[in-house]
């Protein structure tokens, strides 16, 4: 699912393009290591006031508050991913392109060379995920395949009671892979939604609110030259043709309206 970009800027960028044309979606990731040059002893070190003019202003105001250089770094690329991702897909420039933030930080493009292009973000560690859509929101999540989740710990805030019936059975290790799976997916649809970690993941059913509302979703592990450990990325994407319903409806219609406010659940279809 999720495409590899080895070389940073260099991508390669064609098979994004050969999945956006065949799929109206694209999922990638890279290492934000692979986007900044390297120092002294082979280290990654931030980029110099062009790769910065590239960030839009409320990214060069967000830069500035990190305190940690990794922070400051793992930022400049993700946008720089983020950028050249829809540059590739839309056929226009990366600096060309404008990224915005809704009420809750949900980015959005502001380019009228790509008009209704949906995008979404994610980072753990040194990996870089981002995603990008032409039919309508998507969100994408990434954690380590191996993070310790223990359904004591966090299955309480994380499931809704059908996802505790259906885990509690499970032995470990399965539970706890199923309980990953289920968090990103979770993360990745309230991302797409706009609303993140601000929305109760214990209020709703995943599988539910996603069948009823017109999404669709997957997920894959990521190994190799970028992940060596594995890590798990999960995409959730409203479905082509599909108008929107269930969970989430009011948010995906008028994201500026409602802001940070909490969603409610919603029984429309």
């Amino acid at each position: 699912m999720s495409i590899p970009v080895p070389e940073g800027p260099r991508g390669p960028w064609r098979p994004v393009r050969e999945a956006f044309a065949a799929h109206g979606r694209a999922v990638v990731h890279s290492r934000w290591r692979e986007w900044l040059p390297a120092g002294p002893g082979g280290h990654a070190v931030a980029l110099g006031p062009a790769a910065r003019r590239m960030l839009d202003d409320q990214d060069r105001r967000r830069l500035r508050t990190l305190p940690r250089p990794a922070d400051r770094a793992r930022f400049l690329a993700s946008r720089l991913l983020l950028k050249h991702l829809v540059a590739a897909v839309s056929d226009t420039l990366p600096a060309a392109v404008c990224l915005a933030y809704e009420p809750g930080g949900r980015p959005y493009v502001a380019h009228p060379g790509a008009p209704g292009v949906e995008v979404s973000l994610s980072h753990t560690g040194d990996l870089l995920v981002a995603a990008v859509s032409r039919y309508g929101r998507i969100g994408v999540d990434v954690e380590p395949a191996g993070r310790p989740v223990r359904y004591a710990d966090v299955g309480r805030r994380l499931c809704a009671p059908a996802e505790h019936a259906a885990l509690a059975p499970l032995a470990e290790p399965e539970r706890a892979r199923a309980l990953l799976r289920l968090w990103t997916l979770k993360e990745a649809y309230t991302k797409a939604l706009g609303q993140g970690m601000r929305l109760a993941f214990a209020e709703f059913e995943f599988e539910a609110a996603v069948s009823r509302g017109g999404w669709r979703c997957a997920f894959s592990e990521v190994r190799g030259p970028f992940s060596p450990s594995g890590h798990l990325v999960s995409a959730v994407w409203r479905q082509h043709g599909c108008s929107v319903g269930g969970f989430g409806r009011e948010l995906v219609e008028w994201p500026r309206r409602f802001g940070n406010n909490r969603m409610r659940a919603d029984g429309g279809g």
